[in-house]
């Protein structure tokens, strides 16, 4: 068994190292063609690069359970179990670094967070935004979006990831009575200047919650 664990926490400490080390090489690849798209009118809003740098901690785990596999015979199962569960769990962190993004561009808003494949929806499918304001200072407020039947469009910490546009675009939308046309400059003008944090968080966290705002039923 202290054989099989040996070779197994050694593969595991191997296969973090590479997928590590392609995650954090893939994300600053992303970024900078997420930057290019912004020019199409498309936006990409990922994790940020700490929460990318945080994988660096990841192959330790395994790497300690081969050096302590290797040097001591008296690693029992538990203790191996134990950290084959954690890695488990810093597997699913990687993967939501690697996958989560909130696109918005258009054609409408398309989220990824752990699932396969991104749910779509047209922007105008946008019936309430919800501010969650968090009471702890050490956890981030969080924004969600919701269709008529109630269902989740996107949510996302808005000043963690700096992700004020889909919040620019809902208050155009209540101040403006009608959804923007984001293939028409003026209106793109005018939710490039609510796009920050001063013209949209101080705004969504006063009114709670705002509904009653899509043009179609999903």
């Amino acid at each position: 068994m202290r054989i099989f664990f040996i070779i197994f926490s050694g593969i595991i400490f191997a296969l973090s190292v590479i997928s590590t080390v392609y995650i954090i090489i893939r994300y600053e690849i992303n970024r900078r063609q997420d930057k290019k798209k912004e020019a199409q009118g498309i936006y990409i809003k990922r994790v940020t690069r700490a929460e990318t740098l945080l994988c660096l901690f990841i192959p330790m785990f395994p790497c300690l359970a081969f050096i302590a596999n290797i040097q001591s015979e008296n690693v029992n199962i538990w203790a191996n179990t134990v950290n084959i569960i954690f890695v488990f769990f810093c597997y699913l962190y990687a993967r939501y670094v690697f996958v989560a993004y909130v696109k918005l561009s258009p054609e409408g808003i398309e989220q990824r967070v752990w699932s396969a494949n991104p749910t779509r929806y047209p922007i105008n499918a946008i019936d309430s935004i919800v501010y969650y304001e968090t009471l702890n200072i050490e956890d981030q407020d969080m924004v969600g979006f919701y269709t008529r039947s109630g269902e989740q469009i996107a949510a996302f910490g808005p000043m963690t990831h700096k992700n004020y546009r889909l919040m620019a675009i809902v208050r155009f939308r209540i101040e403006q009575e009608r959804w923007p046309d984001m293939n028409n400059p003026t209106d793109v003008a005018q939710v490039d200047k609510l796009d920050n944090g001063y013209m949209t968080i101080p705004y969504f966290r006063g009114r709670e919650k705002v509904t009653g705002l899509a043009d179609v039923d999903m």
